[in-house]
């Protein structure tokens, strides 16, 4: 209900102010663009103002007293911080109109500025900072960034209500740094920098003195040299293979006409038997008797004639194989025999008969 009384009053004396302004902005001729722009941006914070946009209006004051400065328009803006609830800022700007009025010889402008004056400061808040008694070297304190000379400490000044950032350092300390309410109209509230501890230097980095890699020992090992076998004799290894494949294939021959031998001796002599039985003394008494000696003695022929040949090829393949070089004391370069002892076998055949002869020397 304060606040909404105090923005009444303000904007009924803005009204006044604005009157007093037109009459002053009559008589001023335009001296270029800054002076245009000035006048554009009071209006529009007028307005901005009486449609209860502070935030928006106060700045366009502002800067409408940067580029054209004007007593009003000084006025204006003190009325717009105090709106805001600047109490500081407002009072502050109220004494320099009052300058400005007096030197104008303005009374009615110096009639504002001392009655806003004297309604603001009873409700001004004021800071104290209280800095401990251990004193640092280049202490240096500042509040909201702007730095705070010594010659304030500990003196109660006027400040705007609100959050404030309160910061302190110095070389060789830890910066302190906090944010403090500072409220209450008429109120007085101090703020205790404390002492600042040490800064706290870091470990320093111990040198390791390098290593030199460790080498070791080249070892050497001699390795023999591997025997290269001699390269096989190509031409006598392929005769030996010929000649044992040849005294496998004769040696199977002479086995195979041993046993169909054997079979027809076994053949004839069963029909010889009964020849012999339908034929006493060699005389047949019929046909199928004597058929039956015929048989017998063809088996017979036949089976001799079997033994005959399974004997050489058994014989021939016995005597291939031991003679194939590298086996049985043959060189294996020449085929040559390289023992004195031996043992051969021959073939032997007759008219009647037939049959291997072994011999040789020991």
């Amino acid at each position: 209900m304060v606040r909404s009384r105090s923005v009444v009053s303000i904007l009924s004396g803005l009204a006044v102010f604005a009157i007093l302004c037109r009459a002053e902005t009559a008589f001023a001729q335009p001296s270029g663009q800054d002076v245009a722009t000035a006048q554009a941006l009071f209006d529009e914070g007028k307005r901005l103002m009486q449609a209860g946009k502070l935030d928006e209006a106060c700045p366009k004051l502002v800067e409408s007293q940067r580029l054209d400065p004007a007593g009003g328009t000084l006025l204006v803006i003190a009325l717009c911080h105090e709106a805001q609830g600047k109490t500081a800022t407002a009072w502050a700007e109220f004494g320099v109109a009052l300058g400005e009025a007096r030197k104008d010889r303005r009374a009615d402008r110096e009639k504002a500025a001392l009655e806003h004056i004297k309604a603001l400061e009873p409700k001004l808040t004021r800071l104290r900072l209280v800095v401990g008694s251990q004193r640092i070297d280049q202490l240096e304190v500042r509040r909201d960034g702007a730095r705070l000379g010594e010659a304030q400490w500990g003196t109660p000044l006027p400040i705007d209500p609100g959050d404030h950032v309160f910061e302190a350092r110095a070389p060789g300390k830890q910066t302190w740094s906090k944010t403090i309410p500072v409220k209450g109209e008429g109120a007085t509230v101090d703020v205790t920098i404390p002492a600042l501890e040490d800064e706290v230097a870091a470990a320093p980095v111990a040198k390791v003195a390098p290593v030199a890699p460790v080498v070791a020992p080249a070892v050497v090992t001699t390795v023999p040299p591997v025997p290269t076998p001699p390269p096989p004799d190509s031409d006598a290894s392929g005769a030996r293979t010929t000649r044992l494949t040849l005294a496998a294939i004769v040696g199977g021959v002479g086995l195979v006409a041993t046993g169909v031998g054997v079979a027809f001796g076994a053949s004839a002599s069963a029909k010889w038997s009964d020849a012999e039985t339908a034929c006493p003394n060699g005389h047949c008494r019929a046909e199928a008797a004597r058929k039956i000696g015929e048989d017998a003695g063809t088996s017979a022929d036949l089976s001799t004639l079997l033994f005959i040949i399974g004997g050489v090829g058994l014989g021939t393949g016995v005597v291939l194989w031991l003679t194939a070089p590298g086996v049985g004391g043959a060189n294996s370069a020449t085929g040559a025999s390289t023992s004195k002892h031996g043992l051969h076998l021959t073939p032997l055949m007759t008219r009647e008969s037939g049959g291997l002869m072994l011999g040789g020397t020991l």
